[in-house]
């Protein structure tokens, strides 16, 4: 599930007001959320945004992604965003080089299926191939027999 931390619209028609929620990715605005992590409303003069960081963190630990106008909106106001966890390999973890090997800089790629869009250009350049084959493997009509079938016989 690809659980975003983001802001739910809640309010009246000019009254908004915002609840700062994690939620997964695929749902509506106003859909169910996972947890209520804060509110923020526009319309006070003060500081108008609060946000529990420490469940911000908790969540972005376990692999949330902060919205980009969230994470403009909370530095405006002074909150430090978490960083998102990284997995790193170890430097003597990482694969040689082989000579055989492809991809992006010698490192062997996971196979994947083609996509529909590049088996139909596969086929469109293979149907070319055998056209260009069968054009060049018939025989060529003389020139002659060309221009009688081409004219009626006049009698």
């Amino acid at each position: 599930m690809a659980v975003r931390i983001r802001l739910s619209r809640y309010g009246r028609l000019h009254r908004p007001y915002f609840r700062i929620v994690a939620i997964d990715g695929r749902c509506h605005r106003e859909g169910k959320a996972n947890e209520i992590l804060g509110s923020y409303d526009p319309l006070l003069k003060d500081k108008n945004i609060s946000v529990d960081m420490d469940a911000v963190g908790r969540w972005v630990e376990r692999g949330a992604l902060i919205s980009v106008g969230l994470s403009k909106l909370m530095k405006h106001f002074g909150y430090v965003l978490p960083k998102p966890a990284t997995t790193s390999k170890p430097a003597a973890a990482t694969p040689a080089k082989k000579p055989g090997a492809t991809g992006a800089k010698g490192v062997k790629q996971p196979w994947s299926a083609p996509t529909r869009r590049a088996l139909r250009k596969h086929s469109a350049k293979l149907k070319g191939v055998r056209k260009a084959a069968l054009a060049a493997a018939a025989p060529a009509k003389p020139a002659a027999e060309a221009a009688a079938s081409a004219e009626p016989a006049k009698s």
